[in-house]
C-alpha cells in the first residue's frame, strides 16, 4: 500500500510564493505590505493617509543602461551609456529649470513689460514662439541662464548651458533668414531680439577667469541684423504683437537739432554735467584718414544726441531703451572701422559704454559698461591711453540718472 500523502490544510494549500516588491513605496515596504508601484503615489497610501502626497515616498529610480548589440559588453561601455543617460537627464532638467524661471521671473523684467504691448509681448508671444520654433526657445533659455547668473556668476553649469543655447539659437536663426515667410516672421524677430540681449551680456559667461578682451563685434554685426530682419518681416508682422511691440520704439531715435560740435558735449540742455571730455574737440586732428572723418562725425553727432537725453527731461526707462539700441544710429561703416581694429573708432565706441552706465539699473545692462570699456583700454595703444581717461573716469562716478527720483 501506498503512503498516503501527509494532510495540509487548507491555508497551506492556498499559499504562494511572495512576490517582493522592487519598487515599491518606502512606506509599504515598511510595513511589510504589497505596494502597487504607482508613482507618484501608490494605492495603499492613497487608502491609508488623508494626506497621502506627504507621505508616500519612493526611491529614485536607477535610469536604465542602453546597451549597444555587440558581441561583447565591456564595463567601460556600460558605464558610457550611463553616463549619457544621466547627462541627457541633467540637460532636461536645466531646460525646465531654465524655462520655468524664464515665465515667473525673467519675462517680468524685459525691455519695455511697463506697456500693454510689452507684457504681451514677453509673456505671450515669447512662450508662445518658443513652443513652435526652437531656435526662440533656445534663445529664450539662454536669457533665463544670463538672468540667474546675475546671482551666480561662477556657476559653471549655467555658463556651459548659455553658451550652448546661443550657438543652437543661432545656428537655427540663421538657417531661417534665407527663408521669411508669413508663417516664421514673427518668431525670426523674436530670435534676433533675445539673441542681440543675450550677446550684449557676453560677460557674464566668463566668471572670474574671463579670456583674452575682444571687441563686441557679435553684438553690433546682430544690432546691425536686427534693422535688416525688421526690413524683411515688416510685410509679414503687420498686425503682430510683434509690431505692436516695434511701435513703442517709433521715437527712440533722438532728435538732434543741432550739430555735435555746436553745443558743449559735457553738459546737456537741462544743465546735467558730465565729466569734461577734450575727445569732442581733438578727434578732427587726430584721424589720419580724413576719408573717415563723416563716419566718425555721424557716429559722434548720434552719441551726442543720446548723451544729451540723459538727464531729466525725458523719462529714464526710454533713455534706456534707446541706449540699448544703439547700433539703429550708427553708419555700417563703422563697424567694419572697428573690425580693422581703428584706435579712434574704438575710443568712440567706448563712449557709448560710458553713457550705458548713467542707466545701468536694468540687469540686461548691468556688467556691461565696466567689461567693455576696461576691455578697450587694454587694446588701445600707449598713444591712445589718454582718450580711454573719460569712459573709466564714468565709471568711477557715474550716478545712475532718476534711479532715486523714479525709483527705478
Amino acid at each position: 500500500m501506498l503512503p498516503l500523502p501527509l494532510e495540509t490544510s487548507g491555508e497551506q494549500r492556498m499559499q504562494r510564493p511572495h512576490r517582493k516588491s522592487r519598487f515599491g513605496c518606502k512606506i509599504c515596504k515598511a510595513r511589510k505590505i504589497k505596494c502597487d508601484e504607482k508613482r507618484p503615489i501608490c494605492g495603499p497610501c492613497i487608502k491609508r493617509f488623508p494626506n497621502p502626497e506627504e507621505e508616500c515616498c519612493f526611491e529614485a529610480l536607477s535610469p536604465p543602461v542602453t546597451r549597444e548589440h555587440s558581441s561583447s559588453s565591456s564595463p567601460a561601455s556600460a558605464a558610457d551609456a550611463m553616463t549619457n543617460t544621466l547627462s541627457r537627464h541633467a540637460a532636461r532638467a536645466m531646460e525646465l529649470r531654465l524655462f520655468h524661471h524664464y515665465s515667473t521671473t525673467t519675462c517680468h523684467t524685459m525691455p519695455l513689460v511697463e506697456e500693454d504691448a510689452g507684457r504681451e509681448m514677453w509673456f505671450v508671444t515669447v512662450p508662445t514662439s518658443a513652443f513652435e520654433y526652437p531656435y526662440v526657445y533656445t534663445a529664450v533659455l539662454a536669457i533665463a541662464a544670463l538672468h540667474l547668473l546675475g546671482n551666480n556668476p561662477d556657476d559653471v553649469s549655467l555658463q556651459t548651458a548659455t553658451y550652448q543655447y546661443i550657438d543652437e539659437s543661432l545656428s537655427g536663426y540663421r538657417n531661417e533668414l534665407g527663408n521669411i515667410n508669413q508663417e516664421n516672421a514673427a518668431a525670426v524677430f523674436t530670435a534676433a531680439l533675445l539673441l542681440s540681449m543675450s550677446v550684449r551680456l557676453r560677460h557674464r559667461c566668463y566668471g572670474a577667469n574671463p579670456p583674452p578682451y575682444t571687441l563686441p563685434l557679435n553684438y553690433l554685426h546682430l544690432q546691425l541684423g536686427i534693422r535688416q530682419v525688421y526690413f524683411e518681416t515688416h510685410p509679414f508682422i503687420q498686425d503682430s504683437s510683434v509690431r505692436r511691440y516695434v511701435d513703442l520704439r517709433r521715437d527712440l531715435k533722438p532728435e538732434i537739432k543741432r550739430e555735435f560740435l555746436e553745443f558743449p558735449m559735457n553738459v546737456n540742455r537741462n544743465g546735467f554735467q558730465f565729466p569734461h571730455d577734450v575727445l569732442y574737440s581733438t578727434w578732427g586732428a587726430l584721424s589720419t584718414n580724413p576719408e573717415r572723418n563723416p563716419i566718425y562725425a555721424t557716429t559722434l553727432t548720434y552719441l551726442s544726441g543720446l548723451k544729451d537725453g540723459i538727464g531729466f527731461d525725458e523719462e529714464i526707462r526710454w533713455i534706456q531703451r534707446r541706449l540699448a539700441w544703439l547700433i539703429q544710429g550708427i553708419p555700417r561703416e563703422f563697424l567694419t572701422y572697428l573690425e580693422e581694429g581703428d584706435p579712434l573708432a574704438i575710443v568712440i565706441l567706448s563712449r557709448f559704454y560710458a553713457l550705458l552706465k548713467y542707466i545701468d539699473e536694468p540687469w540686461w545692462i548691468q556688467g556691461a559698461p565696466e567689461f567693455e570699456i576696461r576691455g578697450m583700454a587694454s587694446l588701445v595703444g600707449e598713444e591712445w591711453k589718454w582718450a580711454m581717461e573719460w569712459p573709466l573716469e564714468v565709471l568711477e562716478v557715474a550716478v545712475r540718472v532718476g534711479y532715486e527720483n523714479r525709483g527705478l
